[in-house]
């Protein structure tokens, strides 16, 4: 492909080349290129060519077969009657610049921002057309239309050095993550920046998936691994969460729902419809579901309900050094532990403990020597106001909730 001395060309200036065949023919007007996935840089692997005024027909042409290029027109080398037009675009699973690109969102993935995509800078090496830049300026969108020259001409009267004609607004592909979907296997389309997806902290993604339509917050929540799911879910609002939740399969609802902190999940189930909630907890793992079950039988606003049944309880006849050994391997660690609790063989609260006081004692020494002088506790029952009062007047971060004979339920 003759570079004709221009190292750069903007895909809009492409979409108006004509395509000519080996002899010389007409074969159409370019429409759309196709570019290899999993590169940092893509490569043109294909054109789509379009024929006709009225009714357009199209044909797939390999990039092997593109030869020279000269102003406002792209040899190729086949000849007319050997090509097979078709009436529609061919809708292929590769990744299309027209398609997938223009006036697509995407994330850039260094400002943590969903953006729209007005171009897209090609770079010509040799005989590669590779992607360099999307462009997301104004200028971009105007020089889409075909409208460029007169729109430069007027801004030069009133100004010269116009940031419009002087800055252009290019990202790099390779902090791009293109979030068009498929429309053949209707999934997302990822490139080699979609590990980067997972390094964005969740807060920042929750504002992304805000700024994103549905299909494509969907779409690209299923690319995630399951940890970073959790994560994002988790900052999500309710309204955000549901939306979400409505279209999940079985299967990724209850790997959500297993997978969140259990207090944060009953507050998800109770805003769901009860047959919905019905059906998680059948096919559901006994122990989690009956947690789920237990506090989803509360009010939001009482002891019950703002509790989560994740915490450690150690039995009275554990030493020192063996409960700080499971604080220490233990993998899934619940939100807080600046609080232990002690119980005997049936879950009666005996008392509470915290790191500090475990940290200072002979690891060979009971645990029940490093318990707090009062066993303070809050039945699922009581008031956010009765929790409130009583954390406040003995300055404790966390409280056990008992049932009705003290056996410890969970913690506020």
């Amino acid at each position: 492909m003759n570079q004709n001395g221009k190292m750069f060309i903007y895909f809009s200036e492409l979409l108006t080349f004509e395509v000519i065949d080996r002899e010389d023919n007409y074969v159409g007007t370019l429409y759309d290129i196709v570019v290899g996935e999993g590169e940092i840089f893509p490569k043109a692997t294909y054109l789509i060519v379009a024929n006709g005024v009225i009714r357009h027909r199209y044909v797939i042409i390999p990039w092997n077969l593109v030869g020279e290029r000269e102003a406002h027109c792209m040899h190729i080398d086949v000849v007319f009657a050997d090509l097979h037009f078709d009436a529609l675009p061919p809708m292929r699973e590769e990744f299309s610049l027209r398609r997938d690109m223009l006036d697509q969102q995407v994330v850039d993935i260094n400002n943590h921002n969903v953006i729209r995509v007005n171009d897209v800078h090609l770079l010509i090496v040799e005989r590669d057309l590779m992607v360099a830049h999307v462009d997301i300026g104004a200028r971009g969108f105007v020089r889409r239309l075909g409208f460029e020259r007169v729109v430069d001409e007027a801004v030069r009267l009133f100004r010269k050095d116009a940031p419009y004609l002087t800055k252009e607004q290019l990202i790099s592909w390779k902090n791009i993550q293109p979030l068009s979907i498929n429309p053949v296997s209707k999934t997302i389309k990822i490139d080699i920046s979609r590990r980067k997806l997972n390094e964005i902290h969740p807060v920042d993604f929750s504002e992304i998936m805000l700024d994103l339509d549905h299909k494509k917050r969907l779409a690209v929540f299923r690319t995630l691994d399951l940890n970073t799911k959790i994560a994002i879910f988790s900052h999500l609002e309710f309204p955000e969460q549901k939306s979400l939740f409505d279209d999940f399969s079985d299967k990724e609802a209850l790997e959500i729902v297993a997978s969140m902190a259990s207090d944060e999940a009953a507050d998800l189930l109770d805003a769901l419809p009860k047959e919905s909630v019905n059906k998680l907890l059948a096919l559901m793992e006994t122990p989690k579901a009956k947690k789920l079950s237990a506090l989803l039988g509360y009010e939001s606003e009482s002891a019950g309900g703002l509790m989560t049944t994740e915490f450690f309880a150690f039995p009275q006849q554990m030493t020192v050094g063996d409960a700080l050994e499971i604080i220490k391997m233990d993998q899934a660690k619940p939100e807080s532990i600046q609080y232990m609790f002690i119980t005997d063989e049936k879950g009666l609260l005996l008392g509470a403990t915290n790191l500090r006081r475990l940290i200072k004692l002979d690891p060979r020494e009971n645990i029940l020597k490093a318990k707090f002088r009062k066993n303070l506790y809050v039945y699922p029952d009581d008031t956010v106001k009765e929790v409130a009062v009583l954390m406040d007047k003995y300055k404790m971060n966390v409280l056990p909730v008992v049932n009705d004979t003290k056996i410890i339920q969970g913690i506020i």
